[in-house]
């Protein structure tokens, strides 16, 4: 072991020998629940599934993992049982918990991992992972041999066989129950507004602003937001226009402009994407799994594919979803198509068309609110109860 590992591990097993006696004391024998997104946020699946437990299942000793300084931090600590990040307590509920609930990287105060394999032996922990969105494509970084999920919730039936056949877990660590945050995606009423929600570009990952500016990403999605044509859908239809980079890309907010009132810059800090989606009408995006939520509320979805080959060689792999065949709206790469595009759904009220309302019914056979809760029930069945509470 490398010199600086063995000195993070020998630190680590140092905390935990310290605030072992106290977490039992101060928990009383109880195993936690640590749930988290990204750890500065409370958006997605690891809020709404946090949530679910406080309010159905308060016997679970659970707690949400964020920083103190997080946009968020008032919505989620209304739930109470929130740890900050960076501190004692986190350690503490870290080396007593039985499940960590996540949706994106595991929950680890130390970043050796070997200390973290020593915790989960200890405690029997498992990781289930709630996904940040339905894995449309081939994600590598999701294989079992890299991310060691002991369970990995889908939100589609088609994921959910093409996880199993492809990703290397075991049989019945690959659970379709729905995503968490599907919950509160019904009963809606959305606002005449499109919604432009690219991904992001790996290629783009530590480009400077210069750099960026000059990319064909930025430029093609400049072009579009200051198309004459885009402004006059918008004046014609008296349709907003919000165009929200995606979480990756918001670095490079100020690379994007337009001058028309109609059309807003979207920023992390002033937008929740689940409420976007909720209140859109329309979606333009490329690639990015959000396009899920929004056709999941009967919705109708553009993909703007501008760099289809570069995206699949460089950034993922395509995987068991077909944007042109199984898609939930067209599938085009030149920006006049797609304004055509936009001004046709503008013009029938936004609605989705028959033969894409027949892609969802085989995408998500379960469509209710149901999802938190059988999230929980595959748990508590797939588990040792001895090691859960």
């Amino acid at each position: 072991m490398h010199r600086n590992t063995l000195g993070v591990y020998l630190f680590a097993k140092t905390v935990q020998l310290f605030l072992t006696p106290i977490a039992k004391i101060s928990l009383k024998g109880k195993k936690v629940w640590l749930v988290s997104e990204r750890g500065y946020d409370a958006r997605d699946n690891g809020y709404h599934m946090f949530k679910y437990l406080r309010k159905e299942h308060p016997e679970i000793n659970a707690w949400y993992l964020i920083t103190r300084d997080s946009h968020d931090l008032d919505k989620v600590a209304e739930l109470g049982n929130i740890v900050y990040k960076r501190t004692l307590k986190y350690w503490m509920l870290y080396i007593s918990s039985s499940v960590l609930l996540v949706a994106f990287d595991p929950i680890v105060p130390s970043a050796n991992k070997r200390f973290a394999k020593d915790i989960k032996n200890k405690n029997h922990q498992k990781t289930v992972f709630l996904q940040h969105g339905i894995s449309g494509n081939n994600v590598t970084w999701y294989h079992k041999e890299r991310a060691q999920f002991d369970m990995f919730i889908c939100g589609a039936k088609p994921e959910a066989d093409y996880v199993a056949e492809n990703f290397h877990y075991r049989d019945g660590e690959v659970r379709y129950t729905g995503l968490a945050r599907f919950d509160a995606l019904h009963d809606i009423k959305p606002k005449r507004t499109i919604l432009i929600m690219p991904t992001w570009r790996i290629w783009l990952k530590n480009s400077g602003a210069e750099e960026a500016a000059q990319s064909e990403y930025v430029k093609k999605w400049n072009s579009l937001i200051n198309n004459p044509m885009l402004a006059e859908i918008s004046e014609r239809y008296n349709a907003e226009i919000i165009f929200y980079p995606h979480e990756m890309m918001q670095k490079n907010i100020g690379q994007f402009s337009s001058p028309n009132k109609n059309i807003i810059i979207g920023s992390h800090k002033e937008y929740d994407v689940q409420t976007l989606l909720k209140e859109c009408s329309l979606l333009i995006t490329d690639y990015s799994s959000v396009h899920f939520d929004f056709a999941y509320m009967n919705k109708p979805v553009l993909y703007y594919q501008f760099d289809a080959e570069r995206f699949f060689k460089e950034h993922q792999s395509s995987g068991w979803f077909d944007y042109q065949d199984a898609g939930f709206g067209e599938c085009v790469d030149d920006e006049n198509a797609l304004l055509e595009c936009i001004g046709d759904y503008a013009g029938n009220d936004f609605r989705m068309k028959p033969e894409f309302e027949e892609n969802l019914k085989e995408v998500f056979p379960l469509h209710d609110d149901h999802n938190c809760e059988r999230i929980y029930q595959e748990i508590v069945k797939t588990f040792d109860n001895d090691e859960l509470f």
